[in-house]
């Protein structure tokens, strides 16, 4: 939770690539290669001890190569679009030393348009994500750091709707250091081989605090498996604004 009045804003910029894909058994198989460069502001401010606005814009581009052995030859496709807008709140639920527990609700919407939709994992338009949160302060091996794992309800991802678990451990071995892993899993129901789809990416990153207010960040993501997604690999950068 951000304190009242209090909030940040993590810019963040990202690459990422794949010419493999997870069918629908989780084989790897080959694809027309494909390249998405992504933009996005994610906003958190306090409203009062117990609530918390968050919001986040987006934008991307994506460019994928021609199919090879297709005839006839087919071009390659470049799409540049405003990508899924997301606002809502969350509130806090219950503290008890270094624990917290909120819960989450935020609806995320397709700015881009209809022709977005493939590439930012939305069915329509318009998607709600429920969440619960739960959070702890930590000390591993003489390092401060901090767990946090979210388990989520999101409604018209591409395949239906997803169970989501996102979880995040962090340590600062330094003082303005933060060394993270985190790791991201999508789920929709299913028969196996038809409308099953699954997806796990891991990503590790480095924060630095160049000031008081302002941190760097600079990480990697990879796909570790998945059923009916890409097999994708990328890199993270952003910056960290306090206020």
């Amino acid at each position: 939770m951000q304190a009242p009045e209090q909030g940040q804003v993590i810019a963040q910029l990202s690459f990422a690539e794949a010419g493999r894909s997870y069918d629908a058994y989780g084989r790897p198989v080959a694809i027309p290669a494909w390249r998405k460069l992504e933009l996005s502001a994610y906003g958190e401010y306090g409203l009062a001890d117990w609530l918390t606005l968050i919001g986040e814009p987006s934008w991307f581009n994506f460019h994928v190569s021609p199919p090879k052995y297709v005839l006839p030859p087919q071009p390659a496709r470049t799409i540049d679009r405003l990508g899924a807008t997301m606002a809502g709140a969350r509130v806090l639920l219950y503290e008890w030393g270094d624990n917290v527990l909120s819960v989450q609700a935020v609806g995320r919407y397709s700015a881009g348009g209809p022709d977005a939709l493939n590439y930012v994992e939305m069915g329509r338009r318009l998607q709600a994500d429920l969440r619960v949160l739960y959070g702890r302060s930590i000390e591993l091996m003489g390092m401060p750091g901090y767990v946090d794992v979210q388990a989520a309800f999101r409604t018209d991802g591409p395949f239906g709707d997803q169970a989501r678990v996102d979880m995040t451990i962090a340590l600062k071995p330094f003082e303005q250091t933060t060394l993270m892993l985190q790791s991201f899993t999508a789920v929709t129901p299913g028969p196996l081989g038809a409308r099953f789809a699954m997806s796990q990416k891991a990503q590790a990153s480095v924060l630095f605090d160049v000031t008081d207010t302002l941190a760097v960040q600079l990480g990697a993501l990879v796909a570790l498996r998945g059923v009916n997604c890409g097999a994708e690999r990328g890199l993270v950068s952003g910056a960290w604004w306090r206020f």
